[in-house]
C-alpha cells in the first residue's frame, strides 16, 4: 500500500483543502474570499490528481488516485482542524460553515475523480482499439 501514496501529493491536497476552506468561508473571517464556486477548485485539483496518478502508476492508478485523495481530505480537513485546536488549546470543533465547504469541495473533487478516470479509460480503449485496428 505505501508505495501507492505519494506524500508531496497529500501535503498539496492538505494545502488546497486549506485554501480552499479560505475560499469559502464567509467575509467576516481574516483572509477569507466568501467565493461561492470554491468547489471548482476541488474538481481541478482532483482530475489533476488522476493524471499524476495515471503518469505515476498507470497499472494501479485508480486505487492510487483514491487512496491519495482519501489522505489529503482527511488530513486537509481534520488533520488541519485538529492542529488548530492543538494551537489555540481549544477543544476541536468543526463549524457548521466548515463542514458545508468541505462537503462542496468534496463532491465537486469526485467528480473531477470521476471524469478524470473516464477519460483515461476511454483514451486507453481508443488506444487499443487504433493497435487492433493497425494489426489486422
Amino acid at each position: 500500500m505505501r508505495k501507492y501514496i505519494s506524500i508531496p501529493v497529500v501535503l498539496i491536497l492538505w494545502v488546497i483543502v486549506h485554501v480552499d476552506w479560505h475560499l469559502a468561508r464567509s467575509h467576516h473571517h481574516r483572509l477569507s474570499m466568501e467565493w461561492h464556486e470554491h468547489w471548482i477548485v476541488g474538481f481541478v485539483a482532483f482530475f489533476l490528481l488522476v493524471l499524476f496518478c495515471t503518469w505515476k502508476w498507470p497499472e494501479r492508478f485508480v486505487w492510487a488516485a483514491l487512496l491519495n485523495a482519501a489522505l489529503g481530505l482527511f488530513v486537509g480537513h481534520i488533520g488541519e482542524a485538529w492542529l488548530e485546536a492543538l494551537q489555540s488549546h481549544e477543544p476541536m470543533a468543526i463549524p457548521a460553515e466548515r463542514w458545508h465547504a468541505f462537503f462542496q469541495f468534496t463532491l465537486a473533487g469526485l467528480a473531477g475523480l470521476l471524469l478524470g478516470m473516464i477519460l483515461v479509460f476511454g483514451l486507453r480503449r481508443g488506444r487499443t482499439v487504433r493497435s487492433g485496428q493497425l494489426a489486422n
